[in-house]
């Protein structure tokens, strides 16, 4: 008999976003406490409800991290804080941080400072919680070390998951619950146009030290650009009419104030926001064509590039696997996927066929949703209904955006979970069905509001490790065809199929990145896998290009998942508990792979 090619099921995985608010300090999070321990030891009369004062201090301890990171970054604290006065953070930031050389340059001190007085707590003296926390903060303390000598690597630009292909859906989501949030939110546009040019300082910078984007990517970024400004006409843009709506919703203001409400922002886009966006089109266009565009490739070619993949993928993935490590772990798990494929098809030939009928699901994403819940119910711990919003990305949005992603409410107002889709013909293949599954139910928006439902520690809610996510997220997708489809043998063989295709975009990625593999050298082993179209091959190395470590994120957070399982499964020792395990990972929340690990037999067991 023979078999079918496997490339037949290889099907391109775009990358789901989920936007996390934390955007002025994505690569580097500086927690400043001066004074804090001197404070510390005052009367408290909470201190009655902790069994001893080690506990009180660590909480405080932990609670004032959170609140000094938030204290110096506006647009960061409204999405992490509806009301931040009522954790006792009355001075509200106007700016969106600082993003210079300098501030990465002396990140490191910052973080020695944190992981010296982070070990004057007593460990054996905490609680089992406040220990979990304990390791998540120093591990992650002790990755960031690396970064102020290799932040030259770094890259806040990108087409997709950039800063600049953020912002806006960010502003627009900016709630207004009262008058002061108004005028907050304006201050904020005022701030724009000074951020983009640290952004576009950093941008030239690292020009002269030769680790300047390629010519494909500064191209796309300058489109996604010229897309969001679309028309000089600011009435016309998604700032103007998505203030202009929620502007009505203000109480307490007259229509004549609501109106120099609306004139002011637009001011604000004309002044601002439109001439930082025109500065990093100016800026990048300008670097361009005087030739800084020397790297069509990796990060392999940039000086201490592959030293900076290191450390990007611990920190984005959560493993502590070398990226030689993870690769064989990958090719293990291709390997797996493709005798299953090949099993599969050996005894239903048909299913080949039936993979590429794309039948699309006809179900709109509300009922999706629905359905997801019921469905996975026995394989979940239960949750109450989880209020949501479904919305479309705008025009201007769509052909840099990802095909769906989950927007996550404020901590003290976790009834605003959003899910946006993405309508773009480019996604019009996509499963919507699994993608709702990825965001919402089991996904990113389950996940999230399961975990806020322990009552963690805020600090844990504002440290993300993308890996734990998107693994999960990823994990669950895979999940999800059994649910979408009667068939359990033609949901086993798409499961398989997205697995192995994320995989191999995954093994371009340490490729590409970190065995410095050109172009070439990326047709040269699709080739091996019986992809040979060159704009096939042509896209997949691009995407990986601008993304370094993205597609990571997903499949050895997957991966990471899987093995969790197994470990747990031999430990229980034929007692395994798929809803107790899946508890036990959401109760431990986000965190790297070796601290769930050390924890989840404790989870799983309570």
């Amino acid at each position: 008999m023979t078999f079918p090619y496997i490339p037949s099921f290889f099907r391109k995985k775009d990358e789901r976003l989920k936007i996390f608010p934390l955007i002025c300090t994505i690569l580097i999070i500086v927690f400043s406490i001066s004074g804090f321990l001197h404070s510390l030891f005052s009367p408290d009369t909470k201190r009655q409800n902790y069994e001893n004062n080690t506990q009180y201090y660590f909480d405080q301890y932990a609670n004032q991290l959170f609140l000094s990171q938030l204290s110096g970054d506006a647009l960061s604290l409204h999405f992490f804080l509806q009301k931040p006065e009522e954790m006792g953070l009355t001075e509200i930031p106007s700016s969106l941080g600082e993003y210079t050389y300098k501030s990465m340059t002396e990140s490191q001190q910052a973080f020695i400072n944190e992981i010296n007085t982070l070990k004057t707590f007593p460990y054996e003296d905490l609680l089992p919680n406040q220990k979990i926390t304990y390791d998540l903060i120093l591990k992650y303390f002790s990755n960031q070390l690396d970064f102020s000598d290799l932040c030259l690597c770094s890259e806040l630009l990108s087409p997709t998951t950039g800063f600049q292909a953020q912002l806006p859906v960010l502003l627009s989501e900016y709630q207004f619950a009262s008058k002061k949030d108004v005028e907050q939110y304006l201050v904020l546009l005022s701030q724009i146009k000074t951020y983009f040019s640290q952004i576009c300082e950093f941008q030239t910078l690292k020009a002269e030290h030769d680790c300047f984007i390629g010519n494909t990517a500064v191209e796309n970024i300058v489109a996604q650009c010229k897309d969001f400004l679309n028309q000089k006409n600011a009435e016309e843009n998604l700032l103007f009419s998505s203030f202009s709506k929620k502007i009505q919703m203000v109480k307490g203001l007259s229509r004549k104030e609501k109106e120099a409400y609306i004139q002011r922002n637009k001011q604000m886009l004309i002044s601002s926001v439109f001439p930082a966006y025109e500065n990093i089109i100016s800026t990048l266009t300008r670097l361009k064509e005087q030739g800084y565009c020397k790297n069509p490739n990796g990060l392999y070619y940039l000086k201490n590039g592959q030293d900076y993949y290191e450390y990007l993928v611990k920190n984005l993935t959560g493993s502590s696997k070398s990226p030689l490590e993870l690769k064989a772990q990958i090719q293990t798990q291709i390997a797996s996927d493709i005798r299953t494929l090949y099993s599969l098809l050996t005894v239903n030939p048909e299913l080949e066929e039936t993979i590429y009928q794309n039948s699309k699901n006809t179900l709109s994403p509300q009922k999706i949703l629905e359905e997801l819940e019921m469905k996975s119910s026995s394989d979940f711990p239960a949750l109450k209904n989880i209020p949501y919003k479904i919305k479309y990305v705008d025009q201007s949005l769509e052909n840099y955006l990802s095909p769906a992603f989950y927007l996550s409410p404020p901590i003290d107002t976790p009834n605003n979970n959003i899910i946006y889709i993405n309508n773009s013909k480019n996604f019009e293949d996509q499963d919507i069905y699994a993608t709702i599954a990825h965001e919402g139910i089991p996904g990113h928006m389950y996940q999230t509001n399961y975990f806020s439902s322990t009552q963690p520690l805020p600090i844990r809610q504002l440290i993300n490790y993308g890996g734990y996510t998107e693994g999960w997220a990823t994990y669950v997708e895979f999940m999800s065809y059994n649910y979408e489809y009667s068939d359990k043998q033609l949901a086993r063989a798409l499961a398989c199929s997205a697995s192995y295709s994320l995989a191999l975009y995954s093994l371009c990625d340490i490729g590409i990145h970190y065995e410095g593999w050109t172009l070439e050298n990326t047709i040269d082993f699709l080739k091996n896998y019986n992809i040979d179209d060159s704009s096939v091959c042509q896209s997949i190395f691009q995407a990986v290009v601008e993304e370094p470590g993205n597609y990571l994120q997903y499949y050895v957070g997957y991966l990471e998942i899987l093995s969790l399982k197994d470990f747990v499964k031999k430990q229980t020792r034929g007692q395994f508990d798929l809803q107790k395990f899946h508890k036990a990972l959401l109760s431990l929340g986000p965190a790297d792979f070796d601290t769930i690990k050390k924890w989840i037999l404790y989870e799983y067991n309570k």
